[in-house]
C-alpha cells in the first residue's frame, strides 16, 4: 500500500541522516585529517584517548588535527626515491607546549615519551595509524624507542627504515600522556603522527668491472686447467679414463649425494622461514612450502641414511674385508632363505610328473628344515667357497649391482620429495616475490641440479635391473642355489616343456 512504502522510505531517509551525522561528528573535516586523506599534508594527527576510571582499559578515542601546542615534523624525512631493502636514517621531532601539555610520566621509571617509532604502511590496504599492528603483508614497524622532553618541550628520535617493493604511507608515531582536564580522571593518551607518501622501487643493480673482470680470470682458469688435461691425454700423461672412473667413484658421488641433498633441503628451510613467511607476494604459498618442506626432510634424511650404509660398507671392504664378507654373507643368505622357503611353498607338479625342488647347497627346502638350519648350512657353504677370489668377486658383484638399484629408488624418492617441490616452490618465489634473495637463488640452483643429475640416472634403472638378475642368477650357480622361478616367462615354458631342473641326493651335481 502506498501508505505503508511512504513509511518505509521515511525510515530509510532517517537512517540515512543519522549516518551523516555521525560521521560529521566523528570525522574532522578533511582539513583537519592531514596525511589520512591527502599524502601532502605536513600537519599532524592526534588520537585523544580519555578514560572513565583506573579499570578502563579501553578509553574513547577521538581523532582530529593536533591541537595548537602538540607539534611534530619530520627532521630527515624518508627520501623521495627510495630502493628496496636499503636502510634509510630518518629523524623526527616533536615539540610540546608544556602549559598546554604538561607531560605526564607513566610509571614511576617511565620516561615523557615511553613509545616512538616508524610505522611502513602498505597504501593499498588502507589507512596507516598508530594502531595498526606490525603484520606481514600489512605493516612494518621500526624498534620502539622513549625520551624525554627538553626544558623546552622538544624531543628528537632517530630510526632506519628498510622496506620491500611496494607503495607506502610512513608515519613517525609518537605518545605520551598528559592530565585529564578532571581532576579525578586517569590521565589522557595522546598518540601523534605525520606521515609522508613513499613508493619503493625495485633495486636496479648494474654489473660492475669487477665482475667483468673475476669472471675473464675464472673462464681463463678453466680453460688453462681444461687446456692442460686435454694436452696431458694426448701425450699419455693422465690417463683420463683413470680420472673419470675417480670421479665417478662411491666414494666421490655418495658424499656427493649426501652434500647436495641436506644442503638442498636446509637452504630451502632458510627460504621458507626467512623469506616466504614474510613477503607479502608469496604468503599465499605458504602451506604449500611448509607441507613440501616437511616432506622434503623425510626423503633427504631417508637417502642420506642409505648413502652412509654404503659408505661404511665400502670401508669395511678396502679396511676389513673378513668382517665385511662374514656381514655380506650374512645378508645374502637370509635374502635367499626367504625366496627359496617362499618358492618351495608355491611347488607345482610338472606336466610330465617331475615334480620341482628347490635346494640351497644341496640341501632340499621342505617343511622338515627351519630357515635357521637351512640358513647356518648355507651359510658355512658360502663362506667355504668364497676364500676363493673368483667366487668373493661374484658376492661382490652381487652387492654392487644391488646397491646401485637402491641408489636409483632413492632417487625416485629425491625427485618426488624434494627436487621437483623445491624446484617449483622456488621458482614461483623467484617470479614473484617482492625482491630476490640470495639464499632463493641458491636454493633454485641446488635443486634444479639435484633433479637434473637424479633424472637423468633413471635411464638406466633398465639396464641396472638387468645387471642385478644377471648377478643373482651367477651367485645362484656358484654357490649351488637352485629357485625355480616359477613366475618368469622362462620357468613357465620349463614347466610346459617338462625340463624341470630336478635336486637328487645331497653331494650329487645337478642335473
Amino acid at each position: 500500500p502506498k501508505g505503508g512504502f511512504s513509511r518505509g522510505r521515511m525510515a530509510g531517509v532517517r537512517a540515512l541522516l543519522a549516518i551523516s551525522l555521525f560521521t560529521m561528528v566523528a570525522v574532522v573535516p578533511t582539513n583537519g585529517q592531514c596525511y589520512l586523506l591527502d599524502s601532502d599534508a605536513t600537519c599532524e594527527v592526534c588520537w585523544k584517548t580519555s578514560y572513565a576510571d583506573n579499570s578502563d582499559k579501553v578509553g574513547v578515542t577521538v581523532v582530529s588535527e593536533c591541537p595548537d601546542g602538540v607539534t611534530e615534523a619530520w627532521q630527515i624525512a624518508p627520501p623521495d626515491k627510495m630502493i628496496a631493502l636499503i636502510s634509510y636514517k630518518v629523524e623526527w621531532k616533536v615539540d610540546l607546549n608544556l602549559t598546554a601539555f604538561p607531560v605526564l610520566r607513566p610509571g614511576a621509571d617511565a620516561k615523557h615519551i615511553p613509545h616512538a617509532n616508524i610505522h611502513s604502511c602498505i597504501a593499498s590496504r588502507g589507512a596507516c595509524t598508530p594502531f595498526v599492528a606490525n603484520t606481514p603483508g600489512l605493516a612494518t614497524h621500526t624498534p620502539a624507542v622513549v625520551g624525554n622532553v627538553a626544558a623546552d618541550g622538544t624531543e628528537t628520535f632517530l630510526s632506519e627504515v628498510k622496506l620491500t617493493r611496494e607503495q607506502y604511507t610512513i608515519i613517525a608515531h609518537v605518545r605520551f600522556f598528559t592530565p585529564n582536564a578532571d581532576p579525578a580522571l586517569p590521565p589522557t593518551k595522546i598518540d601523534a603522527a605525520i606521515g609522508v607518501s613513499r613508493e619503493v622501487l625495485k633495486e636496479v643493480v648494474e654489473v660492475s668491472a669487477d665482475s667483468y673482470i673475476s669472471t675473464a680470470v675464472m673462464g681463463a682458469l678453466i680453460f688453462i686447467v681444461i687446456g692442460g688435461i686435454w694436452y696431458g691425454f694426448r701425450k699419455g700423461v693422465i690417463d683420463i679414463d683413470a680420472v673419470l672412473e675417480a670421479i665417478y667413484s662411491d666414494e666421490v658421488t655418495l658424499p656427493i649425494d649426501i652434500v647436495s641433498g641436506l644442503g638442498d633441503v636446509t637452504a630451502f628451510t632458510v627460504s621458507v622461514f626467512t623469506i616466504i613467511l614474510y613477503d607479502p607476494a608469496t604468503v599465499q604459498v605458504v602451506p604449500a612450502a611448509i607441507l613440501f618442506l616437511a616432506f622434503a626432510w623425510v626423503g633427504s634424511i631417508y637417502n642420506a641414511y642409505h648413502d652412509m650404509r654404503q659408505m661404511w660398507s665400502i670401508h669395511m671392504l678396502k679396511n676389513h674385508r673378513a668382517k665385511f664378507m662374514q656381514k655380506l654373507t650374512s645378508q645374502l643368505v637370509q635374502k635367499t632363505v626367504k625366496q627359496a622357503r617362499r618358492l618351495s611353498s608355491e611347488m607345482t607338479d610338472s606336466p610330465n610328473g617331475i615334480q620341482r625342488r628347490v635346494s640351497l647347497a644341496g640341501e632340499i627346502v621342505d617343511n622338515d628344515k627351519s630357515n635357521t638350519m637351512l640358513e647356518r648350512h648355507l651359510n658355512q657353504h658360502i663362506i667355504d667357497e668364497a676364500q676363493e677370489e673368483h667366487k668373493f668377486n661374484v658376492m661382490l658383484d652381487l652387492e654392487v649391482a644391488s646397491r646401485e638399484i637402491r641408489r636409483k629408488r632413492g632417487d625416485v624418492v629425491t625427485i618426488v620429495t624434494e627436487s621437483i617441490p623445491i624446484t617449483a616452490i622456488q621458482t614461483y618465489v623467484l617470479l614473484n616475490a617482492e625482491s630476490v634473495s640470495p639464499i632463493t637463488v641458491i636454493t633454485l640452483i641446488f635443486a634444479a641440479v639435484v633433479l637434473g643429475a637424479k633424472a637423468s640416472g633413471l635411464g638406466m634403472y633398465k639396464t641396472a635391473r638387468i645387471k642385478k638378475e644377471q648377478c643373482e642368477v651367477r651367485f645362484h650357480d656358484t654357490f649351488d642355489v637352485v629357485l625355480p622361478d616359477t613366475g618368469s616367462a622362462r620357468g613357465k615354458g620349463d614347466l610346459e616343456a617338462g625340463n624341470n631342473r630336478v635336486v637328487p641326493e645331497a653331494g650329487n651335481n645337478r642335473v
